[in-house]
């Protein structure tokens, strides 16, 4: 009996060494394992803010191109931004140079020293970590979401940048025979019914994707030829305009609540839009009052057809002219005032090829 306990006992004894052997063992798996996640988070993480700075350092430089030096300087100073020493930096310019480059562009390279805590145990003191970035500088080949008004080119270089310019005319200021509204999706009544394409077009933007000549086929799909919409189109005009005016936040219904002076660019009148106001982002209190126009060559007398040249960037004023027109769309007043911008900004359309003169330009990450 007495040899019967002393080996149960002795078991026992035998069994607690082996389950704190076995904790041990366990803690120090779970230990490496914690070590291994810490380090490979912060590794991580490291990474992320790096690409985040690569993404951040190419398009603020990419708004100075086709200047190397000034786009240079500005990458410079948002890499000390992101606390980025210039040293890990390398830049590489590509300048446009048709037809295999159409927009200039700049690449950046980021490289960093990441050290480990917890693999220093094992000998692993640091590692590389790196993020790259490639962003363009281009002109709007085209795209949906136009307002199916117009502006001639003529008079969109007589106006500086912040005029305001007329976007349409009433039937008191006709001398083409047209007041400018164009057809790019079906056309409409002008009357706001259901089916109505005009309406809907300048309440919302069009549906199709409407071209810059030159463009068409290989950065864009879609006419670059429409037809113009006769008419005062006072209804259709109204309701859609006031329904911009109307759903417009408090916020930014004002031209310096939704733009603000572009703080990269050296040549004055070049705004941004706030990111509270901006339509062409998630979030925020999207101003209707941001309107992209179509260009025109001329507007031609009567029913026909004018050729898309080039896309605008408008804040919608309101109603112009005398008279009634000043409160509305009524009788014979219908004319529409918007303020012309010019900005280095993403604005919803598809990239083309970088023209300077065109009324507008944007940046975009490309790599």
């Amino acid at each position: 009996m007495f040899c019967i306990r002393a080996l149960i006992q002795r078991a026992r004894r035998q069994e607690r060494g082996q389950v704190f052997i076995m904790v041990v063992l366990l803690l120090a798996v779970l230990g490496g394992m914690t070590a291994v996640a810490v380090d490979l988070g912060s590794y991580s993480a490291d990474r992320r803010d790096l690409q985040n700075a690569a993404d951040a350092i190419a398009l603020a430089a990419s708004q100075e191109l086709p200047d190397e030096g000034a786009a240079q300087d500005v990458a410079e100073g948002w890499a000390t931004k992101n606390g980025i020493d210039t040293e890990n930096m390398t830049l590489t310019f590509t300048q446009q140079s048709l037809p295999n480059e159409p927009n200039p562009k700049v690449k950046v390279d980021l490289e960093e020293e990441h050290d480990f805590v917890f693999a220093r145990l094992v000998g692993v003191t640091s590692a590389e970590v790196g993020a790259k970035a490639t962003a363009i500088r281009t002109s709007a080949s085209g795209g949906s979401g136009m307002v199916p008004l117009s502006v001639p080119m003529e008079t969109l270089n007589g106006a500086g940048l912040g005029d305001e310019v007329v976007l349409k005319y009433d039937a008191n200021n006709i001398t083409t025979g047209n007041t400018s509204p164009i057809r790019i999706d079906s056309g409409g009544t002008g009357n706001c019914t259901t089916s109505d394409a005009y309406c809907d077009g300048v309440r919302y933007g069009s549906d199709t994707v409407i071209c810059a000549a030159g463009t068409e086929g290989t950065y864009c799909d879609g006419p670059t030829t429409v037809d113009t919409q006769t008419g005062n189109l006072v209804g259709g005009t109204r309701t859609a305009l006031d329904d911009r005016l109307e759903l417009t936040d408090s916020h930014c219904d004002e031209f310096t609540e939704v733009f603000e002076d572009d703080p990269n660019s050296d040549e004055e009148g070049y705004y941004r839009i706030t990111n509270d106001c901006n339509p062409f982002i998630p979030g925020g209190y999207a101003s209707y009052r941001v309107l992209i126009v179509p260009v025109i060559d001329e507007l031609c007398n009567g029913s026909c057809e004018v050729t898309i040249v080039d896309f605008a960037l408008f804040f919608l004023e309101g109603y112009g002219g005398t008279g009634n027109s000043q409160q509305g769309c009524i009788g014979n007043d219908c004319e529409i005032i918007g303020r012309f911008v010019r900005a280095n900004q993403n604005i919803g359309l598809l990239a083309g090829t970088f023209d300077p003169e065109s009324a507008n330009s944007f940046v975009r990450l490309v790599e």
